[in-house]
């Protein structure tokens, strides 16, 4: 049987020719053309070597938020004992710079611990004028203590670790506060205040959960915190208030006198920048 297989060859050919033109001009593009925005189509491995480059670079700025522990030590510590006051906690912040390649940084720590606060409202029963009234009294006493230190710390970076050792100085606000208030609108208060000088040694560690790059600008590192200050605090006066005991109304002064050692331990996060 005799079969024209003109017709499909040609057919074919035609097919091959348009599917290689069509090749061809892809390819043809996609050498010339450049991309629309700055940034796109970059080679993963441009991304990667941008990547490397903000790594070695180093991050100058830092700072943190902790939860915070804290315990006096010595004669402070047993007389915030005797009134029931032996331990504070709260929150701590910190922030400071990195001398360039150097692992030596300086910078500022605030502490604020709150070592006891009790609140009681007590009610009375009167005749104001023929009318029975209750008087409600609400007696609120508060200790509060604010470490600022001013630390110079050395902390290589590790890979994901980061341990560091310190030394600093500052103050620590001993403060309290006694207050009562009325219903009746009558209200009385008093508070005082004392700053020790304090020197201060410390260590810690920052683990590192994740570093972040916005290519090809900037890198941050995320940490983990957990550290350890020791306060040596200046001998000084210092004055709380208290109930007298557990059920009664009054609120009595003590005053005490000693050496204002403690220590803080912070547990928390931060971030370098």
């Amino acid at each position: 049987m005799f079969h024209d297989s003109g017709p499909d060859k040609m057919i074919a050919t035609i097919t091959r020719f348009l599917l290689m033109s069509l090749v061809s001009g892809v390819v043809v593009v996609a050498q010339t053309q450049e991309p629309p925005i700055a940034g796109a189509g970059r080679d993963t491995f441009d991304d990667r070597r941008e990547i490397e480059r903000l790594r070695q670079q180093p991050l100058n700025w830092f700072g943190g938020v902790s939860f915070a522990y804290s315990q006096p030590r010595g004669d402070f510590k047993r007389f915030l004992d005797s009134i029931n006051n032996g331990w504070g906690a709260g929150f701590s912040i910190n922030g400071g710079y990195t001398f360039g390649q150097v692992p030596v940084s300086v910078g500022v720590a605030v502490d604020v611990l709150f070592y006891g606060m009790q609140e009681r409202t007590f009610q009375t029963p009167l005749v104001i004028g023929g009318i029975p009234r209750t008087v409600y009294d609400t007696v609120n006493t508060t200790m509060t203590f604010v470490p600022i230190t001013v630390f110079v710390r050395i902390a290589p970076e590790l890979e994901w670790f980061q341990p560091y050792v310190e030394a600093g100085a500052g103050l620590n606000l001993i403060s309290s506060s006694f207050s009562l208030k009325s219903n009746l609108g009558g209200s009385q208060e008093q508070s005082e205040s004392h700053a020790p000088f304090q020197y201060s040694i410390g260590a810690g560690l920052n683990v590192k959960v994740a570093d972040v790059f916005n290519v090809p600008v900037s890198r941050q590192a995320y940490y983990v915190h957990l550290g350890l200050r020791y306060l040596y605090g200046d001998y000084s006066d210092y004055t709380f208030w208290r109930f007298a005991d557990g059920s009664s109304r009054s609120i009595e002064v003590v005053r005490g006198a000693s050496r204002t050692d403690l220590y803080v331990i912070t547990l928390g996060v931060s971030a370098a920048f």
